[in-house]
Order: C-alpha cells, then structure tokens, then sequence
C-alpha cells in the first residue's frame, strides 16, 4: 500500500506462501476511499480471499462451496461490499458478493454454463464482468444491485470483457472481432455501446478502468509490439504515455486504475526488464 505522502507499507494474507518464483503470495486487488484493500492470497493447498481494513488487520475469507477464491480485477466499493470469484468441487467459476458484515451472495450471468467471473463494483453496488457460454464464447454482463442481469455484447464481438464501471453506470471494457483484434468500448447506463481504438494502436486497445466523469485510462499496443498507456476523455479525445524508464528499445507500460482526481496507477518494464510502478498525475 502506497500512501499519497508516498509511504509504502507491505503485507501478506495470514499463511501466504510462495513455492515458486511465479507464484502468487499476495495479490491486491482493490481499495477504495475509506482505503480498505481487498484481494487474494495463496497457501501451501489453495487460494483464499482478504480484506485488509484501515486499521491492518487481515481477514481471510472464502465463499461458502468455495474450493478456490480468486480476483479477475473485482474489488470493494465504499460500502464495503467486495466482489470476485470463486471455483466449486467441480472447478466451475461463479460470482460473489460479501456484503460488509461478512455474508456471501454467490451469483451466475444468464447463460453462463463455464464461469461467471467479475471484473469490477462501483460504490452503487452495480458489478461488471465476463462469463463463458456453453460454446466458451466470452460475453459481458451487468449486475444491477437487485440482482438483475443484463447480458450485452458489441455488435461483431467474439470476446466481451467489462471490465469497470463508474458511479454513473458507465462502463468500459474490450471486445474482439472475427479478425482477433482487441478494441475498447464504452457502454452507458441506457445500454448505448460506443467501441474505440486509440490512434496508432495496432490489434489490442484495452481499457482498464474508468473515473466518475467518464475519463477511461488503459493500455495499448502499436505496430512495434510496444506497450503505451492511454486516456480517454469523455469527449473522446485521447493521450498517450509512457513513464520515464519506459523507452526504447522496447516499452511496456500498463495503466490498470483511475481514481475521481484522474490519477492514474499502472506499471512498467525497463530496458532491464524490470518491473516498476508508477503514478501519473493530471497537470492542473
């Protein structure tokens, strides 16, 4: 955890282990404004979901069936309600939510035969995310906080993924067309689908999150295989970006969140390949 001073405090679910160099001991995945952090860890047997509150004590936990909990994005609104994942004895992925007191919902999209698998929660308790057909075709959902669900789909797409959505019920994500090129979309409350690729993006345009006026930051590759972060204002417009040390020869740069002040978090590699993170703040 990295204070706006810059103080940075490091920490590990209870048990967490890590047998092999690309193991997983401790993978955060979310905070939100009161800076409770959720996520997943991994013990020596499987995975376990946590919630580290402000005060840092940390609360293991997994959803009733769960044989394996895990986070693709999800997160925690200011609430408290967390959203992620989990695997059944049979290994199928569903949803849940764990409401603030500590109860579970676990919840499937229409359709889902392969796995529901939430991406992302706004302070609402709308949640977002992707789950697998019969025939393994990826497809979007919405889960509004009554429990309903709404499927959707950009015209063309092979491969939904919704991957955040903001207070206003906007949401953003990716899809993919016949050809396997990857591009952005933005989908507003009244289920209007704008898709997008930033200029000079060669194959993959991939949003990441979205801030309450609408500003989407991600990534995205060009014709050299090199990775930039992007933004989108909500009047369309885009900038690009890289941190210094992210250069030539090569750059790989991943924007993976925005919060309502428009500062963006991510990560890079350097020439070293070498993995560092990075703030980028708005110049007012």
């Amino acid at each position: 955890m990295r204070t706006p001073l810059g103080t940075i405090t490091t920490f590990d679910g209870p048990d967490a282990t890590c047998p092999g160099y690309f193991s997983t001991c401790t993978s955060p995945v979310g905070i939100n404004l009161q800076g409770a952090i959720t996520g997943f860890y991994c013990d020596s047997v499987t995975c376990h979901g946590f919630l580290r509150p402000p005060g840092g004590t940390i609360i293991s936990f997994d959803p009733p069936e769960s044989v394996f909990t895990y986070f693709n994005t999800g997160g925690i609104n200011l609430a408290g309600v967390i959203t992620g994942s989990y695997y059944d004895a049979n290994f199928l992925e569903h949803g849940f939510l764990r409401a603030a007191r500590g109860t579970f919902t676990s919840f499937d999209a229409p359709g889902a035969v392969n796995g529901t698998s939430p991406t992302g929660i706004n302070d609402a308790g709308e949640v977002v995310g992707f789950y697998y057909d019969a025939n393994y075709v990826v497809h979007g959902f919405l889960r509004a906080p009554d429990g309903t669900m709404t499927t959707f789909d950009p015209t063309g797409s092979i491969y939904t993924s919704a991957n955040a959505i903001n207070l206003e019920g906007a949401t953003t994500g990716s899809w993919q067309d016949a050809g396997s090129v990857t591009h952005g979309f933005l989908r507003s409350r009244d289920g209007t689908l704008t898709t997008f690729d930033v200029p000079g993006s060669m194959d993959q345009t991939e949003p990441s999150a979205i801030d309450p006026a609408g500003t989407i930051t991600g990534s995205f590759y060009d014709a050299s295989g090199d990775s930039h972060g992007f933004v989108r204002a909500n009047d369309g417009t885009f900038t690009t970006f890289d941190p210094p040390g992210s250069e030539e020869p090569y750059s790989f740069t991943f924007a993976n969140g925005i919060n309502p002040a428009g500062v963006i978090t991510g990560w890079y590699i350097d020439p070293s390949f070498i993995g560092h993170g990075f703030l980028r703040i708005p110049i007012l």
